[in-house]
């Protein structure tokens, strides 16, 4: 019987371990880097155990030492990198402790893509054709193909290929992130299955045999290859398909020898299933599994551990589950770092917890600093229902009313697909958020616009009580003048970059604020605005904190959608006036290669800075063509968010004939300025696309994530 469990990994995963390991009597022991000194799985563990620097997860010396230094007798690896380290799982066994997972023999069998594509073959596992690529044999293709890392996954060196004359710089690139991410550069290729599902079964095996099929997830919306919404059970499999994955993913595990928790993942498409990798781990996914079949997966892998066996025949399914994992990312995909003020989701009613109708698996709480070393993945909330429905419309609630202050997330993203008509119908494929144009902010320009109005008003309010505690009379009204003049003013920026001015006066008669001629001002207080509109009365909770370059952030939450502002001061100081053509870092990182330099000409995209954060590549393109006029940073630097990497200095207007003009073209009149104005915004917009595109995550690993999944 295990007695005292140290889990190899941080974050969710590890706070998930315990909570079963509470239920189950077992002491608990977490690591924990120099990053995650504070982090709640480091204080929720009945012993901690420091590892150093940010990296030290991956060093399973250290780990395995750290058992031994807690008297752990057992060893649950999570689902990072580690937990499919062969290597690593015979280090535990042979200094005697208990491995929560499968043999070594097993996991190294499935390690290396091609060769468990081989062996999945001979089961009777269906494959896709495998198309080598050696650096020594060029390939041609005739069809698009799928280029894939074969020691790893999480869409690390993945890349499509359409056009035979874009592989050869798909494969130098692919393995070169492959190289970064896993330290094998080997690669292959697949067909490209265009419009294919990615269906994944989960299996659990004891050592006396049995080999349980737990049903199918739904893993098709994904971003850059990896998954963003999960669900269980597929709305695309039937009875019949699902007894024919299930099959397929017994036959794969008993042809390693398998025991313990484990996914085999397919690929769907009109001309079967096929598949696509066996994870030897828990997956990031599995609640959903849980809520439907009702069993605590975790609690299942240690018993097997233990020698347990297993019921002749596995629980059957009832109702539907659907996961969204929420991101601390921009709309770009982009990781953000920093404080996260406020963490509060409405309606949850199990943390971890099995038979919750809305559960919540977090690594973070109000006031965790997210920092730049980790997967900026903040917490799965999960849902459960009587039907997809249900689930689907209780998880979109519950994600549009959250209350997630200080950092900006892909909580519109999840909202807006799980509302989606497509989205409800289940017509979903891998290529979903390629195929939609990404959804609108829940916040519309009319909810920003009262939502700036009620800031004002609270900030108004605020600054009131500070006077009152000051002695100012009482019965003046903030800003309050004997002969009326100007309104008050307070101005705002917008998370989309705009800049929005309010102008109010609060009269004897009440509120008078310009643009706003149908609001009454019902309430104000310093964290609570009630404003009434067009006989629609709505509360606006208002809260502000202090942003990361000094200036204040405030977020403000109603049913019209959540807002972040940033208060304009009235008289920035130096360092708040930005340097016109700067290129500022979009996140604290460090630069991994400056590709211009001061003189050179560049283009409207051209990649200017590499930098690295949260162990992605960020590729920063020149916001317009123009000069480099000055380089701010070498590789190898650290850099704070807001910090100018480069200025470029805009190339002059160019007149007819491509002559420039200093000052600007020449004006002109009538249908030929329109259409000069309608061709100059269609640019922009390219060119903001365009640039956009350029500056997205660029998905280049550059060191195994402990805390991340590899798939």
């Amino acid at each position: 019987m295990i007695g005292r469990l140290l889990v190899a990994n941080r974050g969710e995963i590890a706070r998930r371990v315990f909570r079963t390991c509470r239920e189950l009597g077992i002491e608990t022991v977490a690591v924990f880097s120099d990053a995650d000194a504070s982090a709640p799985h480091t204080a929720e563990a009945d012993q901690a155990v420091r590892l150093g620097a940010p990296l030290a997860y991956l060093d399973r010396e250290r780990i395995v030492e750290a058992a031994r230094r807690s008297g752990a007798d057992a060893v649950h690896p999570g689902y990072g990198f580690l937990s499919e380290n062969a290597a690593f799982a015979r280090a535990v066994l042979d200094a005697g402790l208990t491995w929560i997972g499968p043999s070594p023999e097993a996991v190294a069998a499935m390690g290396k893509k091609i060769e468990a594509k081989a062996l999945m073959e001979e089961a009777g596992v269906p494959v896709l054709p495998t198309i080598p690529l050696s650096p020594d044999a060029p390939v041609e293709i005739t069809s698009p193909v799928l280029v894939k890392a074969s020691a790893g996954g999480g869409g690390r060196g993945m890349r499509v290929v359409r056009d035979p004359s874009d592989l050869a710089g798909a494969v130098e690139s692919a393995r070169r992130e492959a190289l970064s991410a896993f330290g094998d550069g080997t690669l292959f290729a697949e067909p490209l299955l265009e419009g294919a599902r990615h269906i994944e079964v989960q299996i659990l095996a004891d050592a006396h045999g049995t080999v349980w099929a737990l049903g199918e997830r739904e893993c098709s919306i994904q971003r850059r290859h990896q998954k963003v919404i999960e669900e269980a059970p597929s709305p695309a499999v039937t009875p019949e398909l699902r007894r024919d994955l299930s099959e397929a993913a017994i036959r794969a595990a008993r042809a390693i020898g398998y025991q313990g928790a484990g996914t085999v993942e397919f690929l769907l498409s009109d001309e079967g299933f096929f598949f696509l990798e066996m994870n030897t781990r828990l997956q990031v996914e599995h609640p959903v599994t849980e809520c439907v079949y009702g069993v605590d997966l975790v609690r299942l892998q240690i018993e097997v551990a233990e020698g347990a066996h297993l019921a002749a025949l596995p629980p059957s399914p009832v109702g539907h589950a659907i996961e969204a994992r929420l991101y601390a990312e921009d709309s770009e995909g982009r990781p953000q770092s920093g404080v996260l003020h406020r963490f509060e989701i409405p309606g949850v009613d199990g943390e971890f917890g099995l038979g919750a109708r809305l559960r919540l698996d977090s690594g973070v709480v109000s006031g965790s600093e997210v920092g730049v070393h980790y997967d900026p993945m903040l917490a799965k909330v999960v849902s459960y229902g009587r039907d997809r429905a249900e689930a689907a419309r209780r998880l979109a609630d519950a994600l549009a009313r959250a209350r997630i202050h200080g950092l900006t997330t892909n909580r519109d993203l999840l909202v807006g697909v799980l509302r989606h008509p497509d989205f409800l119908s289940g017509a979903l494929d891998t290529g979903f958020l390629d195929r939609h144009a990404a959804p609108a902010p829940l916040a519309g320009p009319g909810a920003v616009r009262l939502s700036a109005l009620a800031a004002a008003l609270a900030g108004a309010a605020a600054n009131r009580s500070g006077a009152l505690r000051g002695g100012v009379l009482g019965g003046l009204p903030s800003g309050w003048r004997n002969v009326p003049s100007q309104p008050q003013r307070t101005a705002f920026r917008t998370e989309d970059g705009g800049h929005m001015e309010i102008a109010y006066r609060l009269t004897r008669d009440g509120l008078r604020a310009e643009g706003f001629e149908d609001v009454t001002l019902v309430a104000a207080e310093p964290g609570r605005v009630v404003l009434e509109t067009a006989g629609l009365r709505r509360a606006f909770e208002v809260a502000a904190y202090p942003g990361p370059d000094g200036r204040r952030l405030v977020h403000v939450d109603s049913p019209l959608g959540p807002v972040r502002l940033i208060p304009v001061e009235r008289l920035p100081g130096p360092a708040a006036i930005a340097t016109p053509g700067a290129l500022p870092a979009p996140m604290p990182g460090t630069v991994l290669r400056v590709e211009v330099k001061p003189g050179d000409l560049v283009e409207a995209g051209q990649p200017v800075v590499v930098l690295e954060a949260m162990k992605m590549e960020h590729t920063l393109v020149s916001p317009a063509s123009g000069t480099v006029a000055a380089l701010h940073v070498t590789p190898g630097a650290q850099v704070e968010a807001g910090v100018p990497l480069a200025v470029i200095e805009p190339s002059p207007p160019r007149g007819p004939g491509g002559v420039a003009h200093p000052d600007g073209p020449e004006p002109r009149a009538g249908a030929d300025a329109a259409t000069d104005a309608a061709a100059d915004a269609a640019a922009g917009t390219r060119a903001e696309t365009e640039a956009g595109a350029a500056g997205t995550v660029s998905d280049t690993a550059t060191g195994a994530d402990p805390g991340e999944e590899a798939e």
